[in-house]
């Protein structure tokens, strides 16, 4: 799975919405919006910064997404 989508599944499971995302890791909304829509994929702190706010419990495996990007 992209990381993209996977981002997309996790915020709307804890029905987030990509300001209170960006808010809770840190993250501009603009950088949130391009990473959520493929446009952009994200450095590993940002991912980590994601993961945390998300508290995801395996951030490795969700890190590891930002290795194989997918193509649009």
């Amino acid at each position: 799975m992209a990381f993209h989508h996977r981002l997309k599944e996790l915020r709307e499971q804890q029905n987030l919405t990509l300001r209170k995302l960006g808010e809770k890791a840190g993250i501009s909304y603009s950088i949130l919006v391009s990473i959520e829509s493929g446009r952009i994929i994200p450095s590993k702190d940002v991912a980590l910064a994601l993961a945390i706010a998300l508290r995801i419990d395996d951030r490795e495996s969700f890190l590891t997404l930002t290795d194989n990007p997918s193509p649009l």
